[in-house]
């Protein structure tokens, strides 16, 4: 792989993975256009870590709270135990995707190669976006949060394993179908991206060096992740800003039209 191949799918995971337009599907069909004639697993890992950082970065003081207020853990003050309710509710929302994960990671694995069904799948997350925001009439916040919306949107962000599914748009999507105000599903999908990505990391670097795949040339591998916490940060703001201002169904024609042109051509 060439730092121009890599650098280029650092800036297209930057911007799908946050933006909900699925960073897998993409990164799985622009590798095939690309001539890479195998599905770079370690690669997409490895570029989860500069969109990884820039989740660390945007939500900085979110964690922080989060990690004082466990520190902090006999104290009762309310924002305090907001925080530490947030924490488990990431915790319950972290279930389903270690259990499919876990059980059948290597079927999912095989799927990346398969563009008609990635293709297929993107068109299902553009109709995701445009029946959730469609759907959103309720304003919840954390205090009223609960067990069954923390498992729903967890459920949700296991599905997004298959390439094709945005894990922001599905997750951000099942909140939104639960009734959570549009900033708490932001925060809350980003946050519980985190101990996913950290977990999938951990599993690929072991396959790695047990399989002695690490990357003989590290400069491409480090341009592509830079190129996707730069780009990443920037599309947190971005996506932020439609969701608020009620344009996430924009998104929706993005995925309709790209998962559309894909299958087209695939099957032709």
């Amino acid at each position: 792989m060439t730092l121009a191949q890599a650098t280029i799918l650092g800036i297209l995971q930057g911007l799908t993975e946050f933006l909900p337009v699925s960073s897998s599907g993409h990164l799985v069909i622009m590798q095939h256009y690309l001539g890479l004639k195998h599905p770079l697993l370690l690669f997409n890992i490895v570029l989860h870590t500069g969109t990884l950082a820039a989740v660390f970065f945007y939500f900085r003081k979110d964690i922080f709270g989060i990690v004082l207020s466990l520190i902090r853990f006999a104290q009762k003050e309310p924002q305090q135990v907001l925080q530490r309710k947030l924490f488990y509710l990431i915790l319950l929302g972290t279930v389903p995707i270690a259990l499919v994960g876990g059980l059948l990671r290597s079927r999912i694995e095989n799927l990346f190669a398969n563009i008609p069904l990635t293709s297929f799948l993107l068109l299902v997350t553009g109709t995701l976006l445009w029946t959730s925001e469609r759907a959103a009439s309720s304003n919840k916040g954390i205090e009223k949060v609960g067990i069954l919306d923390a498992l729903f949107i967890g459920i949700m962000q296991a599905a997004a394993i298959l390439p094709g599914i945005s894990r922001s748009g599905a997750t951000i999507s099942a909140g939104l179908f639960r009734g959570t105000s549009k900033e708490f599903a932001f925060r809350y999908s980003f946050l519980l991206s985190i101990p996913a990505i950290l977990g999938a990391l951990v599993i690929e670097a072991k396959d790695a060096v047990l399989e002695k795949s690490l990357p003989l040339e590290l400069l491409p591998w480090l341009g592509g992740t830079a190129a996707a916490f730069l780009v990443g940060y920037f599309a947190l703001i971005v996506l932020r800003k439609a969701l608020l201002g009620r344009r996430l169904y924009w998104f929706s024609y993005y995925c309709w039209i790209v998962g559309g042109i894909s299958l087209f051509f695939v099957l032709i």
